[in-house]
C-alpha cells in the first residue's frame, strides 16, 4: 500500500536537475563511462502504488472513510506512516485505532475503495511509464513487485494499457509476472517480493531458452522505506523515487526527486556502480 503526492516544485525543474539527485555512487547513470556496462539489466522490477501510478489519495480516502463509518479515528499522519505498508500492518494499525472488524473485512474495504477511485482517477508518476515502456522495447524482462491485492494490482494494469499504447507499446503485457501481496509472502519490507519474483523470471528465462538471471543484475525502482528495504535485502540494484517519504541513506543505489528523462541507459550505469561497491 503505496503512493504519493508530488511536490511541485519539481515540475519547474529540468529533467537533468530532477535525475540523480542523491547517489551512494557519486555518479548519475548518465555520467558513468559507456565502456563499463557490460549489457541491460538481467530485468527491471517495478514497485505499483506511488512509483509508476500515484494512488496514494486513493489510499488516504480509504482509510479516512473506512474508519470514520466505524467510528474509529484516523488522521492523515496516520495515513502518511503506513506509507509502503504491507496488508498485516494496515491492519495491525487500524485494528489498534480501534476498527471493530476482521482482517479481511480491512481489506476488502480499503481495496473496493480504492479500485473505485483508481476508475475515476489514475495519476502517472513523471516519466515512470515511459521508462517502463523503454525497458519492454529493449526486451528487458520486467516484473511488478507490490504490497496491494492481485485484484488491484490487474484493475491498475488495465488502466495503463491505453496510455501505455499512446508511448508507442503495442507488445502485450506490460510486465512478464506479477508478485502481488497476496501470494502469502512475507510483505515488504521483508526481502520475499522481490527473491520471489528473481527466481521466477529466471524460471522463465530458462523456459524461454535463455540463461538464469541475477538479482544482481536487476534493477528495482521504489519509492518508500519499506520498498527501499526490501529491494535492498534482496540484493538488487535499488533506485529509490521521492514522493511522500523521504529516502535518503537508506541504502539504495541511487536517490532520485522523478523519473523523468530517465532511460534504459542509466539504469544501466547505476547497475555497473552497483556491482562494482
Amino acid at each position: 500500500m503505496d503512493s504519493r503526492t508530488q511536490d511541485p516544485h519539481h515540475q519547474n525543474r529540468s529533467a537533468d536537475d530532477r535525475r540523480g539527485a542523491v547517489t551512494n555512487q557519486g555518479r548519475t547513470g548518465a555520467e558513468q563511462d559507456p565502456a563499463v556496462n557490460s549489457g541491460p539489466p538481467d530485468a527491471v522490477l517495478w514497485d505499483m502504488d506511488g512509483t509508476l501510478v500515484d494512488t496514494e489519495v486513493h489510499w488516504f480516502a480509504a482509510e479516512a472513510d473506512l474508519m470514520a463509518q466505524h467510528g474509529a479515528p484516523w488522521t492523515h499522519q496516520d495515513s502518511l506512516d503506513m506509507v509502503g505498508s504491507n496488508e498485516a500492518d494496515m491492519v495491525a494499525a487500524m485494528q489498534g485505532r480501534g476498527l471493530d472488524l476482521s482482517a479481511q473485512e480491512i481489506v476488502e474495504g480499503l481495496n473496493t475503495r480504492v479500485r473505485d477511485g483508481i476508475s475515476r482517477d489514475l495519476p502517472l508518476r513523471p516519466g515512470a511509464l515511459d521508462l517502463l515502456v523503454a525497458c519492454r522495447q529493449a526486451e528487458i524482462p520486467t516484473a511488478l513487485v507490490t504490497n496491494s491485492d492481485s485484484v488491484l494490482a490487474g484493475a491498475v494494469l488495465e488502466e495503463l494499457n491505453r496510455p501505455a499504447r499512446h508511448r508507442g507499446w503495442s507488445g502485450g503485457q506490460l510486465f512478464d509476472i506479477r508478485v502481488t501481496g497476496d501470494l502469502g509472502l512475507p510483505g515488504k519490507p521483508a526481502p520475499a517480493p522481490y527473491t520471489f519474483a528473481a527466481r521466477r523470471l529466471s524460471a522463465l528465462a530458462r523456459e524461454r531458452g535463455h540463461g538464469p538471471l541475477n538479482i544482481e543484475r536487476m534493477v528495482a525502482i521504489e519509492d518508500s522505506p519499506t520498498g527501499v528495504r526490501s529491494a535492498v535485502a534482496a540484493g538488487a540494484t535499488t533506485v529509490a523515487v521521492v514522493n511522500l517519504a523521504p529516502l535518503e541513506n537508506n541504502g539504495a543505489t541511487v536517490v532520485l526527486d522523478s523519473l523523468d528523462g530517465v532511460t534504459v541507459q542509466d539504469l544501466m550505469g547505476w547497475m555497473e556502480g552497483h556491482a562494482a561497491r
